[in-house]
């Protein structure tokens, strides 16, 4: 298990679904990036409420836009000025702000969004997503953003510890945490963070309660709690008897409707891109 050094959404919508036609695959952000609401965001199904900012502080949200804070997506501080996440994430923030993610604002500290006046608020300067993305469901759906200040770390806003590239979490319980819907046909969301637990699926369990043809690859973990809109880049943690928190996995993508069938979410697998990571963190300290 690294030490802490370095954000799920790969769900779009399907929005008015026809129970006769196949769950569509998509990433886990906004219904619309079109529509941005305002004043209602996203939760994870089934979930329960998380009592204190302590309890996750290394999940940060990330804001659609610059002038007011609108929740897009989940990621996880990693150093004192990177954040992971989902690379739908940063191309989703590519696209409704004309192409540009500099200037994206990143609240740490945060439980209830109705409420962030104490948050830790920064700024991306730099973001990096993984040349093997390509928007499909089964590509390399993991990015780095880095902040020009660095985070104050305390008992709301800390690193999380990335895992070994050695290490498995098949069987072990891990919980995720997130903003998204709590019910993939509600128009109502809790503001408050939610978080829910199960065991880790191994790939032969988890391609058993897929399609013979979901996009499943070894560097993707799945789980069976529901996530759902807004849940994209939300941390999959697993919690050692000793030791720090580990970071699993990062929300990626789902079958839509949310939860639909109990199919499995398939997170990003922290453990295959521990490697990438460290690389990308390295090429940008000897080209700044």
């Amino acid at each position: 298990m690294l030490l802490p050094l370095i954000l799920l959404p790969v769900l779009l919508a399907l929005a008015g679904a026809n129970p006769a036609q196949l769950p569509h695959i998509q990433h886990l952000t906004l219904k619309s990036l079109e529509q941005v609401p305002v004043e209602i965001q996203p939760l994870i199904i089934d979930g329960y409420d998380v009592q204190g900012v302590d309890n996750v502080p290394y999940l940060v949200s990330l804001s659609l836009t610059k002038a007011t804070y609108t929740h897009l997506c989940g990621g996880c501080i990693i150093a004192k000025r990177w954040i992971v996440t989902a690379a739908h994430c940063v191309e989703d923030l590519r696209k409704f702000n004309d192409g540009d993610v500099l200037g994206t604002p990143i609240y740490a500290g945060v439980v209830n969004r109705s409420n962030v006046t104490a948050a830790q608020v920064r700024y991306v300067d730099f973001a990096s997503t993984h040349r093997g993305f390509t928007g499909e469901a089964g590509s390399d759906n993991i990015a780095l953003l880095h902040v020009s200040e660095s985070f104050e770390y305390s008992a709301r806003v800390q690193a999380i510890a990335l895992p070994d590239i050695e290490d498995d979490y098949s069987g072990k319980t891990a919980a995720v945490y997130g903003w998204g819907l709590t019910d993939a046909d509600g128009d109502e969301y809790s503001k408050e963070l939610k978080y829910a637990f199960a065991p880790l699926l191994n790939s032969t369990a988890c391609k058993e309660l897929l399609p013979a043809d979901a996009p499943l690859t070894k560097q993707q973990v799945c789980s069976q709690v529901k996530t759902c809109y807004g849940d994209g880049g939300t941390p999959l943690i697993y919690w050692p008897i000793t030791g720090p928190a580990e970071l699993v996995g990062l929300g990626s993508w789902s079958y839509m409707p949310c939860g639909f069938a109990s199919r499995p979410t398939a997170y990003t697998s922290v453990t295959a891109y521990v490697g990438w990571i460290y690389q990308v963190i390295a090429a940008y300290y000897q080209l700044n």
